[in-house]
């Protein structure tokens, strides 16, 4: 199953019918629902919807405390897509700062890792179309994390610490098809997956 949490995306019912597409069981929640409604779900993944907010603004959504414990406990792979790559960022002691030029609608992202588990073997150098729609930017990873894509622009734009199953992407990659969003999942030795095919 697949969790998705609510922080307020225009796009975030697309991340569900993507998800159930591929025949996957997801349930989409309110990112800002106490944990205690969380009990005794199991994810194998869970995924932070992007949202209209700043993560630095007073009063801005957050997933509850103790929610990336719940995830580890469950074994379940984190993607955060947008202002969830930055609320993910910013509560594991990273940097989050307002762009110096924001990065909206049809965007470049090259692959700077030669291997991830987001793009597997794809190539430094590749570049990708996708869709952006950010003003903030992360500026600093938390520790053990790894910048596999920036946009044109120098922007990070996809970041992984596969130790710990943390995903991030700027872009939003369920928008359209052709965008290409697939959320493949199979169970092998290293158990749940996530691959972005292209």
């Amino acid at each position: 199953m697949v969790l998705i949490l609510d922080f307020g995306s225009q796009y975030t019912q697309l991340i569900t019918r993507r998800v159930r597409q591929l025949g996957v069981l997801s349930l989409c929640v309110s990112g800002t629902a106490p944990l205690s409604s969380l009990t005794g779900l199991r994810p194998r993944a869970v995924i932070l919807s992007g949202g209209p907010h700043s993560v630095h603004a007073s009063g801005a959504p957050s997933f509850p405390e103790g929610f990336l414990d719940f995830a580890a406990e469950a074994g379940a792979h984190v993607l955060g897509v947008c202002y969830g790559m930055q609320l993910l960022v910013q509560s594991l002691g990273g940097a989050v700062e307002a762009g110096e030029r924001q990065e909206y609608g049809d965007t470049e992202v090259e692959i700077t890792a030669t291997s991830s588990a987001l793009y597997g073997e794809s190539g430094v150098g590749n570049r990708q179309s996708v869709w952006m729609s950010h003003g903030d930017e992360v500026v600093r990873l938390p520790q053990g994390f790894e910048v596999v894509a920036r946009s044109v622009q120098g922007a990070i734009a996809a970041i992984e610490h596969r130790e710990k199953r943390f995903y991030g992407l700027q872009y939003h990659p369920e928008v359209s098809i052709i965008y290409c969003f697939i959320l493949s999942s199979w169970i092998d030795g290293d158990g749940f997956k996530l691959r972005l095919l292209c």
